[in-house]
């Protein structure tokens, strides 16, 4: 795909036709299937999805996340047995495999980052450092002018989002959308979160930047789940079920419903709902629940219920734009610090879009300056930043009651 083919109007790289979009979801039992395993399913995934005869003699990159230079078993990024189950996949089915992802950070190096989250490895000598030749491209939301993004994501043949089952103390929910943002090079992901620091916002800039190459394949990593204060401190469980499907949307919707939420609770649903029929942003794709069929590894349907007793960020009942703006304009809620966790590294001053955090030996944040993007929570490996839990919503009371 050529990259003003891509940076078009959002036409998907692949998706569904007319009628509902499908979901599949891999009940394995497990959360650490044995790697033969691992493989038959995603190439079943492969084939139910219609994708399996379309990666032959093509360039196919292999986008994980890669957030932080993190261990594997604190599952923060895509298990790296299924990045190799997707990488040995498209290599059996005649692809050429490009495995890369722009981590989290602004000065952060993805090959370094790869290889310490296991994924590296697990590319089997396919990794590239997405950031080394970008394109700037316009934007069409609001908040932003341009977009610098890799050209290898404009110019892959087909593109295959690995992302990770995992809440978010901003976005509630990372998953298909929310991993096109590593899309993005760079510091320009620090430039984002300061111009659209609201839910409402960085959900116009996430399908803007989505729509620019909507993945051809998405493979949800569910193996394990992470719930509460995500992306990357919340609570890790098993699951052991993968969800796959070629429209991001609708995948993304299943994971919602899987949290116990109906896709519309979420500002990335609604600001999707809000753009329907506008010809500029093109079909983005099906979310609502008559709209999207999930069916198993048989073809049949998938009795889809909620994960038991599922934890929400703190974060998610101020979700209301309106609510959440005003919180945020009186800097009332700001990440706070462990210091006993602490280890001085200054990731959080170097990763602060605003430049509202010091050391002194440890963070001190400028709430003058706070946007409560939570970039610091979201990048400190070490768990020294943090939202504590029920602040945000015990504030909206005491303003709102």
């Amino acid at each position: 795909m050529s990259h003003e083919a891509a940076a078009g109007t959002g036409i998907p790289g692949g998706g569904e036709g007319p009628g509902r979009a499908r979901v599949f979801v891999a009940d394995l039992g497990t959360p650490e299937p044995a790697l033969p395993v691992l493989e038959e399913t995603v190439s079943r995934l492969f084939e139910l999805t219609g994708q399996a005869g379309a990666v032959a003699s093509r360039m196919v990159l292999v986008k994980p996340n890669i957030l932080a230079s993190v261990p594997s078993e604190m599952h923060v990024t895509t298990s790296p047995p299924v990045v190799r189950a997707v990488v040995r996949t498209v290599r059996a089915l005649g692809g050429r495999v490009v495995v890369g992802d722009n981590p989290g950070g602004v000065e952060r190096n993805s090959l370094r980052t790869a290889e310490a989250c296991g994924i590296l490895a697990a590319s089997e000598g396919c990794f590239r450092n997405l950031s080394d030749e970008v394109v700037e491209v316009p934007s069409k939301s609001p908040y932003a002018s341009t977009f610098v993004l890799s050209r290898l994501v404009l110019e892959a043949d087909h593109v295959v989002n690995v992302p990770v089952f995992k809440t978010h103390m901003l976005t509630t929910l990372t998953g298909a959308v929310k991993n096109c943002y590593g899309y993005v090079a760079g510091a320009n992901k620090a430039r984002l979160h300061l111009s659209a620091f609201s839910r409402g916002r960085f959900a116009h800039l996430f399908l803007d930047i989505y729509s620019r190459r909507i993945p051809d394949l998405n493979i949800v990593d569910a193996l394990y789940v992470m719930e509460g204060n995500g992306p990357t401190h919340g609570r890790v469980r098993p699951l052991g079920r993968p969800v796959a499907g070629t429209d991001g949307l609708a995948v993304d919707a299943v994971l919602t419903r899987m949290m116990g939420l109906d896709p519309l609770d979420l500002r990335l649903f609604q600001k999707a709902a809000e753009l329907e029929g506008d010809p500029a942003w093109g079909r983005l794709g099906r979310f609502r629940s008559e709209e999207v069929e999930v069916l198993d590894l048989d073809g049949r349907p998938y009795p889809l219920g909620p994960i038991p007793d599922f934890a929400l960020p703190s974060t998610f009942n101020v979700s209301l734009e309106r609510q959440a703006e005003l919180l945020i304009a009186l800097g009332t809620i700001r990440p706070v610090v462990r210091p006993e966790l602490c280890v001085g590294c200054g990731d959080c001053t170097r990763n602060c879009p605003p430049q509202a955090i010091t050391l002194d030996p440890y963070p001190v944040v400028d709430g003058a300056k706070c946007i409560s993007c939570f970039c610091c929570a979201e990048l400190c490996t070490e768990g020294a930043m943090e939202v504590p839990a029920g602040q945000a919503a015990g504030l909206f009371d005491q303003m709102f009651r």
